[in-house]
């Protein structure tokens, strides 16, 4: 079996902490770095639990590589209603990880970025858990990665242009529309997976609670959903946005999808970073439609029955 090279660009964040647990869990993925950006908590935070979670899963030979700490021009906002104080939910908190990052004096997530590309020319693809400003500032800094990326998969946007983290925009957009509006201008091949996909396939507590007993693992999932509420279910449903984005790769059967063109608001304005997608048969860019719940969530228990 061929593994899909990817990297995992993150900012950890529940939900993007149970898609890395998957990503680790997955024979079907090759990931070649972690990326990290400031979003659903400041960019340190996110780096140390981001490195807590390689670290934990014992994925030492995965680099994980800090990356920026403010949008492309706006100021930098945070998710801390939802993901908690430091962004693992309510019983995990990270102050300081033995796994380091692998940044250094003229080295970042731009040149980490760019290395592994042209280091897997053609195969990469890169998955983008939040806000998308890392892979803007690489395209920005060294446009010609973008001959060398197999496709990207963004987190964001919605099927009906309304929002979460205000009516119109939800968090990953809003935090950065430009870097977003940059991407989908790129030319690149692209999925988009909306939120509606990570609310429809909720978590239940029950599901948690059988999660839990199996093993370390899945009790580890249950700790990290424990003081996580998305905005927009009730607080006994736990949505999957970025396990959905994710694997849409692994099993791309579970998924409807059409091709669309994307326009993203970056005006300053209460429809910042909304996005509208309109059917284009002939366009680049993917938009994932709808997913099944019990297939997604049928398959990541048999990663976790498989897990330590």
């Amino acid at each position: 079996m061929k593994k899909q090279k990817i990297i995992l660009d993150v900012d950890p964040g529940v939900d993007d902490s149970i898609a890395m647990i998957y990503g680790f869990l997955c024979d079907e993925l090759d990931i070649k770095l972690v990326s990290v950006v400031g979003g659903n908590v400041d960019a340190n935070q996110c780096t140390l639990n981001a490195l807590f979670i390689t670290q934990t899963f014992e994925r030492y030979q995965i680099p994980v590589v800090k990356g920026s700490v403010k949008p492309l021009k706006k100021r930098m906002v945070h998710d801390l209603n939802v993901h908690g104080k430091k962004g693992l939910g309510n019983l995990i908190e990270v102050t300081d990880t033995q796994k380091k990052t692998i940044n250094r004096r003229g080295y970042g997530v731009c040149e980490a970025m760019r290395d592994t590309i042209l280091e897997n020319k053609n195969q990469i693809t890169i998955v983008c858990l939040g806000p998308s400003t890392n892979l803007a500032k690489t395209l920005e800094k060294y446009p010609n990665v973008k001959n060398y990326i197999k496709k990207v998969v963004l987190m964001g946007g919605s099927l009906d242009g309304t929002g979460s983290i205000t009516k119109y925009a939800g968090f990953n957009v809003y935090s950065d529309p430009d870097a977003c509006d940059m991407i989908v201008k790129s030319g690149l091949k692209i999925i988009f997976s909306p939120k509606e996909l990570g609310l429809n396939t909720f978590i239940t507590q029950p599901i948690l609670e059988k999660w839990s007993a199996l093993n370390f693992t899945g009790d580890m999932v249950k700790k990290l959903y424990t003081g996580y509420h998305d905005l927009l279910l009730p607080t006994d449903k736990f949505a999957t946005h970025d396990l959905c984005a994710l694997m849409s790769l692994v099993r791309p059967q579970y998924y409807t999808s059409k091709q669309v063109d994307v326009s993203v608001n970056t005006d300053i304005g209460r429809k910042r970073g909304q996005t509208l997608f309109n059917e284009n048969p002939s366009s680049n860019i993917t938009l994932l439609c709808s997913v099944d719940r019990k297939k997604v969530l049928r398959e990541f228990e048999r990663k976790l029955k498989n897990a330590k």
